[in-house]
């Protein structure tokens, strides 16, 4: 008899509480291209959530934009950074067969990069 594995959403869900725990993410949202959020996970809201759906969409424009004005293909990730050290990242990407955008606030001297290529991977098999 075959196990249930609980849906996609629960578990990117639970991976991403597992990174804010660590303390390594402090939000984290999967977001469709249209800016509709497909899994989440905070221990406050940092930034409102509409102006980081916004702030998604727009950087996916620019991204359209680098490849058609300067041939800078398929851009994965853009980062802030801000004086105080917390960053934005957004990673582009395909899943659930379309283009998804994760968004992700980091605090400060904190690695992010192994372990949103760890969710990154996850999002990808649950999708298929």
């Amino acid at each position: 008899m075959k196990k249930d594995v609980a849906p996609p959403q629960e578990r990117i869900e639970s991976f991403m509480k597992e990174v804010i725990a660590l303390g390594n993410y402090e939000m984290a949202y999967l977001l469709s291209e249209e800016g509709l959020p497909l899994a989440q996970s905070k221990t406050a809201e940092v930034i409102p959530e509409d102006r980081l759906v916004e702030m998604s969409i727009i950087f996916q424009q620019i991204q359209q934009m680098a490849d058609v004005m300067a041939g800078i293909s398929e851009i994965k990730e853009l980062t802030l950074e801000g004086t105080n050290k917390t960053k934005i990242a957004f990673r582009f990407f395909k899943a659930f067969d379309q283009s998804v955008i994760l968004a992700l606030i980091i605090p400060e001297k904190k690695a992010y990069r192994g372990l949103t290529n760890k969710l990154v991977r996850l999002i990808k098999k649950v999708s298929s």
